[in-house]
């Protein structure tokens, strides 16, 4: 028998002896009176327990103690899994920009290339054709993107009737910035199955029209409000998401702007919209918050729960199998020309087009093979030999492979990795808050 090397075992000042395993997700409390048993079984895993049955038993089943090599075979089976759900060949994602136009001008935009480019009827029709050959796939989750896509609202409307004509399951949902969010948009959501959608607000008022303002000027903060509200009182059956883009400017403002939400939609929150922090970076996408500093985000983190009681993300280790657009097989990013790309925040940069939707021919399967394996945390050996391999997904696989391009050190890292038993030791707490109510 093994002590797994994904255990980590810690002292908590408030709540004791706490047992944590990161390939089975288990955490437990372990009680004063086996602590020095634990110990020691940590440094000698085949111990007697003729005396204590059950406790071998609960260690066995939560993976606390495994059977010799069995860490070695979870390595291997979490990456077989994650290549399968990469891999999987029943599913097509398309994340689609009808245009590159915006009516906003935000300061910490990635999106250079603002060239007035507009979808076409016949880029539309070639849309429909390029979803057409992928004919073993049974489910698309499209994603309407930009610029901003309810500037092409119609375009969005028209391609949405014609992929429903096709037959396939498919789900919706929309990155917008929220301005152009007019009843008559709300009132179709549901029937164009737009069923997710994430809206940015920055702050405080002042602070949001210092950050996200109209090109040529002006404030944009209420009329988001304002469209919200009309959203919240619709009968859309869908969930929004308010993202709220931290940096070191506005990151003491998340706790106000998070408990205003709360309380301006005390019916809703939760169950119908919630509020989460993307970290602005220097090379960042604000609109899929993959990139950060771990451990700055890990202490925000903290500090939300600790100091406001807030759980602005997840603070407990999730298995994660999914991955993204760069790393699976039938995703792409498609722009208002037809081009291709394998990553969100690429739209408009012509050297990362990797194909187009005319053709399956003439693509850079160059490129697209250095984002979908050379760049691969799975076959990283620190990532391998990391506590953390388990329930990480690699980080942002573009930052991966600019690493790997130019030998730098951007953080791919969870935030979990420095903060793992602080993060763990409040999760613990809010559970057993939840349990004595």
């Amino acid at each position: 028998m093994e002590w797994s090397r994904y255990n980590l075992l810690f002292e908590s000042k408030r709540n004791g002896w706490l047992l944590y395993n990161s390939g089975s997700n288990s955490f437990v409390q372990i009680n004063d009176d086996i602590v020095d048993f634990i110990k020691e079984l940590k440094r000698s895993p085949n111990m007697d327990f003729s005396d204590t049955p059950d406790l071998y038993m609960k260690l066995r089943f939560a993976g606390f103690l495994i059977e010799d090599g069995k860490d070695d075979d979870l390595i291997r089976i979490l990456k077989m899994r994650r290549l399968t759900s990469n891999y999987a060949g029943n599913k097509l994602s398309l994340i689609i920009a009808p245009t590159k136009e915006c009516n906003f001008a935000c300061k910490y935009c990635y999106q250079h290339n603002r060239i007035s480019s507009k979808m076409s009827d016949e880029t539309e029709n070639k849309l429909i054709q390029f979803v057409q050959k992928h004919n073993s796939i049974t489910n698309a989750y499209l994603t309407w993107y930009g610029g901003e896509p309810l500037l092409e609202f119609e375009r969005i409307k028209s391609i949405t009737k014609k992929i429903a004509a096709l037959g396939l399951n498919y789900h919706s949902n929309m990155v917008t910035n929220g301005y152009c969010l007019t009843p008559e948009i709300i009132q179709v959501l549901n029937e164009h199955k737009i069923t997710t959608m994430q809206i940015t607000i920055d702050g405080s008022k002042e602070t949001h029209n210092k950050r996200r303002f109209l090109i040529g000027g002006g404030d944009t903060y209420s009329k988001i409000l304002e469209n919200i509200d009309a959203l919240m009182n619709s009968d859309w059956d869908g969930c929004l998401n308010i993202r709220v883009n931290i940096d070191a400017s506005n990151s003491n403002e998340f706790a106000t702007i998070y408990n205003f939400i709360k309380e301006r939609y005390p019916d809703k929150f939760i169950k119908k919209i919630t509020i989460y922090p993307g970290f602005v970076h220097d090379d960042a996408n604000p609109d899929i918050g993959c990139y950060f500093n771990s451990d700055a985000k890990g202490n925000f983190l903290i500090e939300m729960a600790q100091n406001h009681n807030i759980k602005a993300l997840s603070i407990f280790p999730q298995i994660k199998l999914g991955g993204c657009v760069l790393t699976a097989r039938d995703a792409y990013v498609v722009g208002p020309d037809g081009e291709l790309y394998k990553c969100w925040n690429d739209v408009g940069k012509e050297r990362d087009i990797i194909g187009s939707i005319n053709s399956f021919t003439g693509w850079n399967t160059a490129l697209i093979a250095e984002g979908m394996v050379g760049a691969s945390y799975l076959e990283d050996e620190a990532c391998q030999k990391c506590f953390f391999f388990p329930v990480c997904d690699g980080g942002c696989p573009k930052m991966r492979m600019y690493n790997r391009r130019d030998n730098g050190k951007r953080d791919t890292c969870s935030y979990l990795k420095n903060h793992a038993k602080e993060l763990l030791e409040i999760h613990y707490e809010q559970k057993m808050l939840i349990a004595k109510q």
